[in-house]
């Protein structure tokens, strides 16, 4: 699987992002996550630790696998944003499409408090 998964109880988390993008499978990473969903997974967390570079690549494979998981009544977070990821997305105006946590781990607890009670998808 050329992305890394860590299972956090219920939550997925994802990782070895900036290592993918010059991999020509990045697009692979999708399988996985379909992978993950049909193992009943909906909560993911997309960790972007090393990721620097911007552009129309990182932009498209974090929409589609968001969509990914959304279209499955699942959700996904980023977290561990670099400066210059966190200023395109913005500039971009699709920093709103994400909640974005500080690391992993408070992405994970973001979730644990959502699974305590009833969650629906809004988006």
């Amino acid at each position: 699987m050329p992305i890394h998964a860590r299972l956090a109880g219920e939550v997925a988390v994802l990782s070895g992002i900036a290592r993918l993008m010059n991999d020509p499978r990045h697009f692979d990473s999708s399988r996985a996550v379909g992978e993950l969903l049909d193992q009943g997974y909906r909560c993911f967390v997309l960790e972007l630790g090393g990721l620097r570079e911007t552009g129309p690549t990182v932009l498209g494979l974090l929409t589609t696998l968001t969509r990914k998981v959304r279209h499955a009544g699942g959700e996904l977070v980023l977290a561990n944003l670099a400066p210059p990821v966190e200023a395109f997305l913005d500039e971009m105006r699709m920093d709103a499409y994400w909640d974005v946590f500080e690391n992993a781990d408070a992405a994970v607890r973001f979730f644990e408090r959502r699974l305590t009670k009833p969650w629906t998808s809004d988006r």
